[in-house]
């Protein structure tokens, strides 16, 4: 789409129709409701006299309006000024208008200035955003029907910066805007809250926060009007700060997991690496580091796995689930074979002699020939220790099934 940009004026018209009109610039000039003959920023005024407006400092006195196209299309100066003309004669019919095509400049464009008050009504030319909206779609529209190169001006870039801050970056210079975008730049980066983001702005730059709606509106502590994020850019919106924060945090957990899974989180200081709040010396960091290169190629591998299955029609989420359980039982049965080994072992050892010497005096000193199961006389330190090993062995089994019939002690 060709430019098409608009700004009110408060001052007199003449300085800015003396701009359009100067004779280095303007290769073609013409009028619309006004005499040729006459000076035309005194027309102006005495349309706006006649109906009692154009008197108040702070009034709007007319309109400025710039229209270029883009210098692929290689637009003539004739061609220009009669785009310009078929514009004003679309939006400003009965408005007095003053055109003028540039070609001082490497683009061709041409300027289109609007008395601010009706010659016919008095009543003031007034548009807002969707009407501003509207016109623009319009000049496409005819930009369109010439051949010439549309382009979606509703699109904003990441940084909207204006010809103004343009020429101070040019200089070396840095501007009050650019400012804002660095600060909210490093804030967005060193904070994990929206809550945290507005204190970090206002307890480290001043930069505070004066509307919280549909977008955030930024005062910069050297300005006394605020600016909202869509006019710095893109990326300093309310929505695209909140977004970026979520995702910073995302990957930091997704980070933290990672370490956690590999057995490393922390980070090295000298020849010393900490891990997990303890300080590991700098020969076993080798180790450490090759368990986290581990975790991290473990984590890719279920990341290839969950392609695998978006490539396969699969929930990547639901087969994991099922192998982490498939995985999960595999574990309980090996640990029960090995608990069931352990007691077998336990059982061998509890292995005793026949009771062909069940009769013979167990060596207490007090005669007692009372056969006990393992051969040992009741009351006998090695019989008691006996009994213990026999219990200790046993509790890993009995104590899954609950129908453990030996002695407790």
């Amino acid at each position: 789409m060709p430019l098409f940009k608009c700004s009110a004026s408060k001052a007199k018209p003449k300085n800015g129709i003396r701009y359009i009109t100067d004779p280095k610039k303007a290769a073609f000039v013409s009028a619309k409701n006004l005499f040729e003959d006459e000076d035309y920023a005194k027309q102006f005024e005495e349309t706006a006299k006649r109906f009692g407006k154009g008197e108040k400092f702070d009034e709007r006195k007319y309109y400025h309006f710039k229209l270029s196209c883009a210098r692929k299309d290689n637009v003539t100066p004739e061609k220009a000024h009669a785009y310009a003309e078929e514009v004003a004669e679309a939006f400003f019919k009965n408005y007095e208008c003053v055109i003028a095509t540039h070609t001082d400049t490497e683009t061709v464009h041409s300027h289109i200035i609007v008395n601010a008050v009706d010659p016919i009504t008095g009543k003031k030319l007034q548009f807002g955003k969707a009407e501003y909206a509207a016109m623009k779609d319009e000049v496409n529209r005819i930009g369109k029907e010439h051949g010439y190169t549309e382009t979606e001006f509703r699109k904003r870039g990441k940084n909207s910066r204006t010809a103004a801050e343009k020429k101070i970056i040019l200089k070396g210079g840095t501007s009050w805007k650019e400012e804002l975008r660095e600060v909210i730049a490093e804030a967005v980066k060193k904070t994990k809250s929206p809550e945290a983001f507005k204190k970090y702005l206002d307890e480290c730059y001043g930069v505070k926060i004066t509307r919280d709606g549909k977008d955030y509106s930024y005062l910069h502590p050297n300005k006394q009007k605020p600016v909202r994020g869509a006019k710095l850019g893109e990326n300093y919106t309310k929505t695209e700060v909140i977004k970026r924060i979520g995702e910073q945090n995302y990957r930091q957990k997704s980070g933290a997991y990672i370490g956690r899974r590999s057995g490393f989180e922390g980070k090295s200081v000298g020849n010393r690496t900490v891990r997990r709040g303890k300080t590991v010396d700098g020969g076993n960091a080798g180790s450490i580091i090759r368990a986290s290169l581990s975790g991290i190629e473990r984590e890719m591998q279920r990341l290839n796995f969950a392609a695998e299955c978006a490539g396969g029609g699969l929930d990547a989420a639901s087969e994991e689930r099922r192998m982490d359980e498939r995985r999960a039982r595999e574990e309980a049965e090996r640990r029960r074979r090995a608990a069931d080994e352990r007691y077998e072992r336990g059982q061998s050892e509890l292995a005793v002699e026949p009771a062909d010497n069940a009769s013979k005096d167990n060596g207490n000193g007090n005669g007692n020939t009372a056969a006990s199961k393992y051969n040992y006389g009741k009351g006998d330190w090695r019989g008691d220790r006996v009994i213990k090993r026999e219990n200790r062995a046993c509790r890993g089994r009995c104590r899954r099934s609950n129908r453990c019939s030996h002695e407790r002690t």
